[in-house]
């Protein structure tokens, strides 16, 4: 079958097709296609959602609590609810947070699980796609050689609050232990309040999320650094912080896209992709810039091929989204919400 349209080759759009046979492009053109396609439209490829939360999906939302309240380490109502959940709920709550992915297009994600080993299997025991990059933690704030390692034999690495919430000498510990062992290391930063950038440095992590109440200083060593950072614009803005787009993008931070917390927000990438653009336009940046964060730094967060993601012989991993007939970057990023009109995810 053929799919044709105004297709994002890298950065830019251009006019083409592709021919799919049996869930692998077998053709990839430009102008139109040998024969009628299936379907035309603006043709992205599949997305790759860079921070999530899924266990907490069947989590009861309390609008009256603050940042704190719902989410911090160890009482907040997320890890209440989660410690209270039977396995076979946190495994409904797994499986609904990755059905709404896989509904809008979402074929690979990264996930800070809780829960320790057992948070790490019940993530790992669900079926692909889309495709789960674990990201494991203990199940207390201290570190337990025992446990860790139990948790990385399942996990791909561990994904920790912050550093405001670990006594200084267990997360040395745990990072020394995870980079002995060449095993990533990512964190959440200045997500409430500013935490010291040296700090989170020097624990070497692979890549940082958040940053709301970062300074430009710590910006530009984050940049200089080279040192991804995963943003989640709805999440942040529930929460009541307003992610500093333009500032990072004048650091020179590398910034990718998450949609984080199930209990507030849908997984829904292009929706994220949206509120990432609608915030850079506010802030005085390029809108489109959102297009480079969600399909060129989000897929090389996972060593997945960014710019020529529709070649010959790859995976059809894409999704069609009914064109408007005008600039495709401005139809994608702020018409299309109720415009998709395929998904195609391995």
């Amino acid at each position: 079958m053929y799919i044709a349209g105004q297709i994002l080759r890298g950065s830019t759009f251009e006019e083409g097709y592709l021919g799919i046979d049996r869930g692998i492009i077998v053709e990839s053109g430009s102008g139109l296609p040998p024969e009628r396609p299936v379907i035309e439209g603006i043709v992205v490829p599949s997305y790759v959602n860079c921070h999530t939360h899924v266990g907490d999906a069947a989590v009861s939302l309390d609008l009256s609590l603050s940042l704190e309240g719902l989410v911090a380490p160890p009482h907040g109502l997320k890890h209440r609810a989660l410690a209270s959940m039977s396995d076979d709920m946190l495994r409904s709550s797994i499986r609904t947070a990755t059905g709404m992915m896989l509904a809008t297009g979402t074929s690979h994600f990264i996930d800070f699980r809780e829960g320790g080993k057992k948070g790490a299997e019940a993530l790992a025991g669900s079926s692909p796609p889309p495709h789960a990059t674990i990201m494991g933690r203990p199940s207390d704030l201290r570190y337990d050689e025992e446990e860790l390692s139990s948790i990385i034999a399942t996990a791909h690495g561990i994904g920790i609050s912050s550093i405001s919430d670990w006594d200084k000498s267990d997360l040395d510990a745990l990072a020394d232990h995870l980079h002995r062992k060449d095993i990533p290391l990512a964190l959440h930063a200045s997500e409430g309040r500013r935490e010291d950038i040296e700090r989170v440095l020097s624990l070497e992590p692979a890549f940082i999320v958040h940053m709301c109440e970062a300074t430009d200083d710590d910006m530009r060593r984050v940049g200089d650094e080279g040192i991804p950072t995963v943003i989640c614009p709805r999440s942040n803005l529930f929460m009541g912080k307003t992610p500093p787009l333009s500032r990072m993008i004048a650091a020179g931070m590398e910034l990718c896209i998450g949609t984080d917390n199930f209990m507030n927000a849908d997984g829904d990438m292009r929706a994220e992709m949206e509120m990432m653009a609608r915030l850079l336009r506010s802030q005085g940046s390029d809108a489109r810039l959102a297009i480079d964060a969600a399909f060129i730094s989000s897929r090389k967060l996972l060593n997945l091929d960014a710019e020529l993601p529709f070649s010959v012989g790859k995976s059809a991993n894409l999704v069609v989204y009914k064109g408007r007939g005008t600039e495709p970057a401005c139809d994608l990023l702020f018409r299309s919400g109720n415009g998709m009109g395929m998904v195609c995810v391995r």
